[in-house]
């Protein structure tokens, strides 16, 4: 009985931090007010045929059928009903995570808290930082199109790295079980244009990765793959969206028409960096912050610390001319992004504020190169393909008429993509974490310090007896 006890003891302290993350997302949910299209949509549900709707949304509007199934009657219920069900969504994005990026199976229980504390803190700090993104349209509206379809994607990855990647053993009807879900899952999140994109690069790494590493590609990858293509059929192919695109050029962008491919690619670029410029996301800040960390944790050298930093450094600098009134280069950037992107600027903004982007992108990249260098080539390639997700998920702003118009949920799958890529490095500072503190001990600095704590620890003893 003892044994038992301690371990229901252990598993109820590993679950703890999502039972603490729930109580928080669920308790925010009530604070939320209802507005946007949720409101419309509530119309719909109380006054419409659903299918009857969903035809007309089809023709007229968009190829979102199955999110707006959902959509329709979550807006039309009572909002505790949305409340719970957006909270289950965010919490387990939340413990998807670490079952994804790490093998949780091989970890034991001590880590396992920290890892999905960890876990919860940066889905916090997701949430939290994203406010803007996720109320653009109404929360319901906005999360069931956004991060709705970024859980599923984790749910349908997550099914495909235990169920067909790694060894399972599984009895016929629970694959059958497994692969209805895993379909599903990945129809729900691809029934989002971006998600569909980003989705597609994620199956074409894997395929790159099997390709590598002269392993077969599972016959359930290449079904996947068929129907990733048959959903960019339907969105090509959907009335509703190509009447959606042109009513959206006339509405928001009338000159979009006029945009070559590189002015709409360089339209993505600007919009993106001028975000992680003059926004000053905190998100963005720790991700910046936690890179350098690890590059000193792994090189304990300045010069590459220093030139890890960089990308930090100017964001701070650039806060703190907004903050003391400092504005002239602020502004100098603001003219230099126009609405048709930096090409279309004069040629001072263009070598400056592209000079800036080169420096944040090489140091980076200078950083990543140095994980690899080091010997953390999973972590090098798993950060360098989350901000290579991020960034093109991002990209597709400049391809869209409401680049400007549709504010911040475009930022909602990169926001994703950094703080997954943050907490990937958290792990790895962690897993360094004896390494760390071993050199730290050679520190005369630390000696010093250390030793003169444990003087007074002594001292302190020898008074207590």
């Amino acid at each position: 009985m003892k044994f038992n006890k301690i371990t229901v003891n252990k598993s109820f302290l590993k679950y703890l931090p999502f039972i603490i993350f729930f109580v928080i997302i669920f308790t925010w949910h009530f604070t939320l007010p209802r507005f946007g299209d949720e409101v419309s949509f509530s119309k719909v549900y109380h006054s419409a045929n659903i299918f009857d709707f969903l035809t007309s949304q089809y023709l007229g509007w968009s190829s979102r059928i199955l999110i707006e199934f959902f959509l329709v009657p979550l807006a039309g219920l009572p909002r505790i009903i949305w409340n719970f069900f957006d909270s289950i969504v965010f919490l387990l994005i939340a413990v998807l995570i670490p079952q994804i990026t790490l093998n949780m199976e091989k970890i034991d229980e001590k880590k396992s808290v920290i890892y999905n504390s960890l876990s919860c803190i940066f889905v916090l700090i997701y949430i939290f930082m994203s406010i803007n993104s996720l109320d653009s349209a109404g929360y319901i509206a906005t999360t069931l199109n956004y991060t709705w379809p970024l859980f599923f994607g984790l749910l349908h990855f997550y099914l495909l790295k235990k169920y067909v990647f790694s060894e399972n053993s599984s009895s016929t009807k629970q694959k059958i079980v497994i692969y209805a879900v895993m379909i599903f899952a990945l129809i729900f999140a691809i029934n989002q244009e971006v998600m569909l994109v980003v989705v597609s690069e994620v199956y074409l790494l894997i395929v790159l990765y099997c390709l590598y590493k002269k392993v077969k590609i599972p016959y359930s990858v290449l079904f996947m793959f068929f129907i990733i293509i048959l959903e960019f059929l339907n969105v090509y192919l959907c009335p509703g969206n190509h009447l959606r695109y042109y009513h959206e050029i006339s509405t928001w962008f009338p000159d979009y028409y006029k945009l070559t491919l590189v002015n709409k690619i360089d339209l993505g670029i600007s919009v993106l960096f001028y975000r992680i410029l003059l926004l000053y996301s905190f998100v963005n800040l720790v991700f910046f912050g936690i890179l350098g960390i690890y590059i000193y944790s792994i090189t304990k050298k300045k010069f590459s610390t220093l030139l890890s930093f960089i990308p930090l450094i100017i964001l701070v600098i650039l806060g703190l001319m907004n903050l003391m009134g400092y504005m002239s280069f602020i502004q100098f950037i603001n003219f230099g992004i126009t609405k048709y992107g930096l090409l279309n600027s004069n040629l001072e903004h263009i070598i400056i504020i592209y000079g800036i982007y080169a420096i944040i992108t090489l140091s980076v990249m200078y950083s990543l190169i140095k994980i690899y260098k080091y010997g953390d080539k999973r972590v090098s390639f798993a950060v360098f393909c989350l901000l290579i997700l991020g960034f093109s998920s991002q990209m597709m702003r400049g391809f869209s008429p409401t680049v400007w118009a549709s504010g911040q949920r475009w930022e909602v799958y990169y926001y994703f993509a950094v703080v997954v890529a943050s907490y990937i490095l958290s792990i790895g500072l962690l897993n360094r974490y004896d390494d760390f503190k071993n050199w730290l001990m050679n520190q005369k600095l630390w000696k010093f310090i250390y030793n003169l704590y444990l003087s007074c620890k002594n001292n302190q003893d020898m008074k207590d007896d």
